[in-house]
């Protein structure tokens, strides 16, 4: 009975670690992000922003360095995902000064036809350690289930060291 009465009181004191937290918008997936690499010794301390939008930036591109690592939700008859324009599919969001915020388009090719999948992925730090996400997935092979390879995606990331889940608007 005690444990009972005990959760509540759980509840509202760990309610205040997320209700700063913004509210995410349609489409949008809210992760907290924080390196879980030490200090580098001569370098300045981060503010949690900035390094909220380096982690997003680095977890991203490991995202599509380890893709034969795990299943991106292609099918079998596609190649894995590339940069379709080279480093054109990199589009800065944000100023030089500011955290990083970045866009990038990934292409998977059918091997044996015309068709292909688009992946757009948007990070943008939203303030503290807070880091808003989109991805929209299309493809020209009606047969792609897209929002299953948005799923993957998003649920690889979650798995990275560093990367909490917090809220979707998805």
């Amino acid at each position: 009975m005690k444990k009972l009465l005990l959760a509540p009181f759980l509840l509202v004191a760990c309610a205040p670690a997320l209700s700063n937290a913004p509210k995410p918008a349609p489409g949008q997936v809210i992760v907290r992000a924080v390196s879980v690499l030490p200090p580098i010794a001569g370098l300045p301390p981060q503010s949690p922003e900035s390094e909220a939008g380096i982690v997003g930036f680095a977890d991203l591109s490991a995202l599509l360095i380890l893709q034969s690592r795990y299943d991106t939700g292609l099918p079998s008859t596609y190649d894995a995902f590339s940069f379709p324009d080279g480093s054109k599919s990199m589009t800065p969001l944000s100023a030089k000064s500011d955290p990083v915020a970045v866009a990038i388009d990934w292409q998977a090719k059918q091997s044996a036809g015309a068709n292909v999948v688009n992946v757009h992925w948007e990070s943008r730090p939203l303030g503290g350690t807070f880091l808003g996400i989109f991805v929209k997935v299309s493809s020209t092979d009606a047969a792609v289930n897209t929002r299953a390879i948005e799923d993957r995606l998003l649920n690889r990331l979650y798995t990275f060291d560093g990367i909490t889940f917090v809220a979707s608007g998805r």
